[in-house]
């Protein structure tokens, strides 16, 4: 069943339009869906506690508490076919991975490297591929059996990226398939095509229009993203954006762009039960010393 389907059965969810993530300093960073079209994992980025939520339920549950694991950080996070929530964590370089069903801890890696920020994952073909922020690199990890050691997959600066430039990569998705990954660089204002199987990337044609992508998520044939953009007067604006991309995913040509309120500071967002769910980070806020409890993750159609 394709994930966001609801099963015969489940219950329809009310007209719950902003979830509350408990806690006075959560600043919540990551979503996921879980295949059974109902349930929906969320991150903090200030202390690494994963929670868990429920369409029909208008407040979430702490469901792996901070600090356990070593799990100071969570950011993105994916469900693979096995049932395990993979949980890129932040700056500590580890990446952990836990049964939805148990909660029980499966793996916990970490990547090999002096400095990394592990901002998001996506799986596709048996593998994990997960970017790293501060280095234009994509990590890789087997899901066959045990969740393997993380490899430095992809190296973007061999495919024209600037050595020297802040990417910060940060949403990954899959399409064609499972054959192609789409990824944010959040820093350059680009999207990067990458072909599995050639192990290539190229830069995607946005048509002049800078996509600053925080998390991405496919509905249809639109691309939604969690961008933003810096205004000349030092403000920063944040959107939910929409893109169509051409057939081969070379190209892409904005659909739409909507505003978000800046306190909120949407950072990324995924497709359940036929709406988007966008977290609501308040990291504009903490930089302004204005955020405040309640953290909320808001539900809304998707617009066209």
């Amino acid at each position: 069943m394709a994930r966001g389907a609801r099963r015969a059965g489940d219950i329809v969810p009310g007209v719950i339009t902003d979830y509350v993530v408990p806690g006075e300093a959560v600043f919540p960073e990551g979503i996921t869906e879980d295949p059974d079209g109902v349930t929906f994992y969320v991150s903090s980025a200030n202390d690494g506690t994963i929670f868990r939520g429920h369409i029909d339920k208008p407040e979430l549950e702490a469901w792996q508490p901070a600090g356990v694991d070593e799990r100071s950080q969570a950011l993105g996070m994916a469900v693979d076919g096995a049932g395990r929530l993979l949980v890129c964590g932040g700056t500590t370089g580890h990446l952990f991975a836990y049964d939805t069903r148990t909660g029980a801890l499966q793996a916990r890696h970490t990547v090999p490297a002096e400095s990394a920020l592990l901002n998001d994952v996506c799986v596709t073909g048996g593998y994990a591929y997960v970017t790293d922020s501060h280095r234009p690199v994509i990590w890789r990890l087997g899901l066959a059996g045990e969740v393997g050691e993380p490899e430095e997959w992809l190296d973007l600066t061999a495919f024209g990226a600037a050595a020297g430039d802040l990417h910060y990569l940060n949403g990954i998705v899959v399409t064609h398939g499972g054959a192609t990954l789409l990824v944010a660089a959040q820093g350059t204002g680009r999207l990067w095509r990458v072909d599995i199987a050639a192990r290539t990337a190229s830069p995607i044609d946005l048509g002049g229009v800078p996509v600053n992508g925080d998390g991405l998520c496919f509905v249809a044939d639109l691309l939604y993203v969690c961008d933003n953009t810096d205004e000349p007067d030092g403000s920063a604006r944040f959107w939910l954006t929409a893109l169509r991309l051409s057939a081969d995913a070379r190209a892409a040509a904005l659909v739409g762009r909507w505003e978000r309120p800046a306190g909120q500071t949407p950072t990324t967002l995924a497709y359940l039960d036929g709406r988007l769910y966008l977290v609501n980070s308040q990291f504009h806020a903490r930089h302004a010393g204005t955020a405040a409890p309640p953290f909320t993750v808001s539900a809304l159609p998707p617009p066209v």
